[in-house]
């Protein structure tokens, strides 16, 4: 496959066995990586666990020290796997401005505990996650997985009081998310019980911040951000695009495997 047949992304990055078999021209260009954010939170949890420091039975009120709510008695495991119950689309559309994101969140209402996508689980779970950790919650990604993996150049998107968003808002070059989705399938720190729980279908398609496919996963940002992992192929694809329509993002992975031997 030639890279000319790709106008549709903006950048991407094929790699099998541990090399780039095919790329598009890279850049500095950091890209926003909208919920690919959600993945790294998971990550970062798993690894919280292994220190001992958190654990996904406990709840919100419990490490937040939140006042008596029904979302206060929701557990991490609810929110990482969107089956909290918080049934209202909350994407803090307004992020920038909502003074008081924490509020936002204990302000909704708990209802069936169904599978439903909203970004305050993976912003509550980012804040007990960083409570745990004892530092901002970007700060813990950046010295436990960015540094390692020697990723140098990101930004990130954080609330008004200084705590990184966890549902979205981070940037970062494609190469290195490509480094990421590298990281994990080869596991190079990160604990293996967890990478097992997170992968557990949860719901038909969704583990703990990741998507589920067959024999493949993926982290999967809403504008065409996406990162593969092929396991059985030692692969991964990653790329991102301008591409909100999910059939087209579907035929550009189809299109990049095509690649892959």
């Amino acid at each position: 496959m030639s890279m000319s047949d790709m106008g549709d992304v903006l950048s991407a990055v094929v790699i099998q066995n541990g090399a780039i078999i095919v790329q598009t021209p890279q850049t500095d260009t950091l890209y926003p990586q909208y919920s690919i954010t959600k993945s790294l939170v998971s990550l970062a949890v798993g690894m919280l666990i292994a220190e001992g420091k958190i654990s996904l039975d406990r709840t919100v009120g419990e490490v937040l020290h939140t006042p008596a709510c029904d979302v206060s008695g929701l557990t991490l495991e609810k929110l990482l796997s969107m089956r909290s119950g918080l049934n209202t689309e909350l994407l803090f559309s307004d992020r920038r401005t909502c003074p008081d994101y924490l509020s936002a969140c204990l302000a909704q209402t708990v209802g069936e505990s169904c599978f439903f996508y909203n970004n305050a689980n993976y912003y509550l779970a980012g804040r007990m996650a960083e409570e745990a950790a004892g530092e901002y919650l970007h700060e813990y990604i950046v010295r436990r997985i960015f540094s390692p993996l020697g990723i140098t150049e990101y930004r990130f998107e954080s609330d008004p009081e200084g705590h990184f968003f966890g549902a979205s808002g981070l940037y970062l070059k494609t190469q290195d998310l490509a480094k990421i989705g590298l990281s994990i399938l080869d596991n190079k720190f990160y604990p293996e019980e967890w990478l097992s729980t997170m992968l557990h279908p949860y719901s038909k398609q969704y583990g703990l911040g990741f998507w589920l496919d067959g024999d493949s996963f993926y982290m999967s940002g809403k504008w065409g951000q996406r990162c593969m992992l092929y396991p059985k192929q030692r692969a991964v694809i990653a790329f991102n695009s301008k591409q909100k329509d999910s059939s087209i993002q579907s035929d550009i992975v189809r299109r990049l495997a095509s690649c892959l031997n």
